[in-house]
């Protein structure tokens, strides 16, 4: 977890573009007086050296950076410098920035701090990948009282910062949610109403409603036909569960397909929270990587879960997966599957254990599409070598639908979506067992 810098200043002592023009004067001494053009040599040099250790020095660095950001979005970071020192300090600085994050605008920012004052440079980031990194040291160059030396020094730093899956997202729906505006973002609905629980509204009777739940005393009142309206209070558990296999290292404009299915799941984990459910976790590729049990989650904790999820280039292990929840989830669950399928082999033993699964749990397969394969299939054959990529493009593409077919014909939901359509997809389907009451 070593930073590796955008730019770094090895300490030392350089020359100024003040030193180097008047060096250059000195030089067309020399046609004229030789014994005059090395005085001035030297005597720039004296003052070169006087002016690098006249540099000032009682400076105090400090870095203000956040300990989390979300996966694509932009993070603010702050270097502050005090001059406690009697003359003002020219300088310029910078920082080492890991490869997860990406510096927007310069590298470098020029600061003059006054005796006694603090001055900050401010710059932004973007989270380019998820993971773990850390921040690294602050380089400065501090220009001496004549302008002719630039000082430079290094402060040992490292600040922890972790780039977290779907936080931003999950930001955005929130306040869309505020807003009323969650179905022009892909939602059918946002809370359930059911037959049991507790009291919500009444509204106006509309044909297929249970005679049951007529409100009489409102319905006379009102001259019309009036129902109540219950809130399902039913605490159940819902069992994330992602493959971190081959499939989903693919990059999808510019992101692997699991950071999508991370996204959607962490968005899925706070919506199945905020109803009251018990959400839990597994992770796995060649075997599981990571697993937490059904209980009360917070976003901070699934968000710190998931941002240690990394996708790897071996086939996905859904025999293991199942095996050991099988041992570990007694209590029948919902459980989402956050997969693809293209190879036969694979898609097979997926199909034979949700269909398995199916006979305890209510299995739910978000299988996330791939667009490089829909584009291969819907290519414009201009040669033979076209003719053959379209052909094997369609034949994975059959392959996949028939394994969905089957997974449906099993007891299985099915979410077929496009990467960038994983999240309403996801929390659509969920809403959808929550309102019909399936688990």
């Amino acid at each position: 977890m070593s930073p590796k810098p955008r730019r770094e200043w090895a300490p030392g002592v350089l020359p100024s573009h003040r030193f180097l023009i008047l060096l250059a004067g000195a030089a067309l001494l020399h046609p004229l007086s030789t014994a005059g053009a090395l005085a001035a040599d030297a005597f720039l040099l004296v003052l070169f050296a006087a002016d690098a250790v006249l540099a000032p020095r009682a400076l105090r660095v400090e870095r203000r950076a956040p300990r989390r950001v979300s996966l694509n979005a932009e993070a603010e970071v702050t270097l502050s410098v005090q001059n406690s020192g009697p003359r003002p300090a020219h300088l310029r600085i910078t920082d080492d920035l890991p490869p997860i994050l990406t510096r927007l605008g310069g590298d470098v920012r020029e600061l003059t701090v006054r005796p006694g004052h603090t001055e900050r440079a401010t710059y932004r980031v973007r989270a380019a990948r998820r993971g773990d990194e850390v921040l690294g040291d602050v380089h400065l160059r501090v220009l001496g009282p004549l302008g002719l030396a630039w000082r430079q020094r290094r402060i040992p730093r490292e600040d922890a910062v972790r780039v977290q899956p779907g936080v931003a997202e999950l930001r955005r729906y929130r306040l869309l949610g505020l807003h009323n505006r969650l179905r022009d973002a892909g939602f059918r609905a946002v809370r359930q109403r059911g037959e049991g629980g507790s009291f919500e509204s009444l509204r106006e009777y509309v044909r297929g409603d249970d005679p049951r739940s007529m409100d009489w005393k409102a319905s006379a009142r009102r001259g019309q036909m009036i129902v109540r309206q219950f809130q399902v209070e039913k605490r159940q558990n819902v069992m994330i569960a992602i493959d971190a296999g081959r499939l989903m290292t693919q990059k999808i404009g510019g992101q692997e397909r699991l950071d999508y299915a991370l996204t959607a799941a962490l968005l899925l984990a706070d919506v199945a929270a905020l109803h009251g459910d018990l959400v839990g976790l597994l992770v796995f590729s060649d075997r599981v990587t990571q697993y937490l049990p059904p209980s009360k989650t917070s976003l901070s904790r699934m968000a710190d879960a998931l941002g240690d999820v990394h996708a790897k280039m071996v086939e996905p292990n859904y025999p293991a997966a199942f095996t050991y929840l099988a041992h570990q989830l007694r209590r029948r669950s919902l459980l989402v599957m956050f997969t693809d399928i293209i190879d036969a082999r694979a898609s097979s033993a997926l199909v034979a254990h949700l269909g398995r699964a199916a006979e305890r749990h209510l299995p739910i397969a978000v299988a996330i599409r791939s667009p490089e394969l829909e584009a291969a299939a819907a290519l414009d054959a201009k040669d033979e070598a076209d003719v053959f990529r379209r052909a094997a493009a369609e034949e994975l593409l059959q392959a996949r639908a028939a394994a969905l077919t089957a997974m449906q014909r099993a007891g299985v939901l099915v979410a077929d979506t496009r990467p960038t359509d994983a999240v309403p997809a996801a929390v659509n389907r969920y809403l959808d067992v929550k309102r019909r009451g399936l688990l």
